[in-house]
């Protein structure tokens, strides 16, 4: 398909306008990891986005590539998208030939996709798409329909609400934080404690600095406090009719009050406020548990380094569907180095 002048000149806006390119991302009901700001985050953290648009009757078919370069080549990552119009599988032949003519400009060894919707065989070997590497995002999310105060609460699990309800009743109080220093380092020292206690890694504080002010405009940052003393945190987006739970933290100290759940809560309530009709509660382990409990038949187990049975129990109780993400794909370019590249290159993982 031979894109006419007019046509790549509003392919050329879109790919350069960050306020055109996410107003055509939500039309297209594209995911946040595809969003302006979202290239601008990774761009200051070792990526290199190229923004690519097609125009089509259907809408614009956009794919936001992220890209890594060592000793002058590349490996790109398209996370959560492209993003595409429905029934139009010749919009995304002609986005995946943009896609190409970038990828060969950047030396690419292979693009690798994570989808944020089922793409049909068919159109997967049209666009030679193959089995890519592991996930780097998580492979399935819990999303939450948003609906009453009442509706929140009744489609939770007992445990959950009654936990909601505790941390109210022990004077736990939420506080909406403007995005500064003092918050962002009051956010980090919770993360710090969180990962500290969970065995896990997590970003720098300028990362989690450079987040928090990118999406100020359309982000939430909830602290739950006891008598002022901050004991968790939570760290949400809003982009088209979803929300997403980015991060979020708690003390060790005073986990006990309940405070993580009345956070959730409460950032479900900000979602619906601002027009949200589901909130994504990100993460849980690709496969259910056979058993969250501990060896002794106790309580519930906690999340410690790759062990999840304790966020996946926090996550599902919430009432939300379990959504499986498609399995990750790639268009390789020099199959060979392509996979020993991706032994060198670090491609992070979670919301990397």
């Amino acid at each position: 398909m031979i894109r006419s002048a007019r046509e790549q000149a509003t392919d050329d806006r879109l790919a350069a306008d960050a306020e055109a390119w996410d107003d055509a991302l939500r039309a297209t009901g594209g995911h946040l990891l595809q969003s302006w700001h979202w290239g601008a985050l990774k761009s200051r953290f070792g990526w290199e986005p190229e923004r690519v648009a097609v125009a089509t009757r259907g809408g614009a078919a956009l794919a936001q590539i992220l890209f890594r370069t060592r000793a002058g080549v590349s490996i790109g990552y398209i996370p959560r998208g492209p993003a595409l119009p429905e029934n139009d599988p010749e919009a995304a032949v002609a986005l995946w030939r943009e896609i190409d003519r970038v990828a060969r400009r950047r030396r690419a060894l292979t693009v690798i996709v994570e989808h944020d919707a089922e793409i049909d065989d068919d159109i997967a070997r049209r666009l030679r798409l193959t089995p890519g590497p592991a996930a780097i995002q998580p492979a399935r999310t819990v999303k939450v329909r948003l609906g009453s105060d009442d509706e929140l609460l009744k489609q939770m699990h007992q445990k959950t609400r009654y936990n909601v309800r505790l941390a109210q009743r022990r004077g736990v109080l939420t506080r909406e934080a403007a995005i500064d220093d003092a918050s962002i380092d009051g956010f980090y020292a919770l993360m710090q404690d969180t990962a500290s206690r969970n065995e896990f890694g997590i970003h720098s504080r300028d990362y989690y600095g450079e987040f928090l002010r990118l999406f100020a405009d359309r982000g939430l940052l909830l602290f739950a406090e006891i008598e002022g003393r901050p004991v968790a945190a939570v760290a949400a987006v809003a982009f088209g009719d979803e929300a997403i739970y980015m991060y979020g933290a708690s003390s060790t100290k005073d986990r006990a009050h309940g405070a993580g759940f009345l956070l959730q809560y409460e950032a479900m309530r900000w979602a619906r406020e601002r027009g949200c009709a589901a909130y994504d509660l990100w993460g849980i382990p690709a496969e259910d548990p056979e058993s969250t409990r501990v060896e002794d038949g106790g309580r519930i187990a906690g999340t410690s380094g790759s062990d999840w049975r304790g966020l996946y129990e926090f996550k599902t109780r919430f009432g939300g569907e379990i959504l499986r993400y498609p399995a990750p794909l790639e268009r390789l370019y020099h199959p060979l180095l392509a996979s020993l590249a991706r032994r060198v290159y670090s491609l992070g993982g979670g919301a990397a």
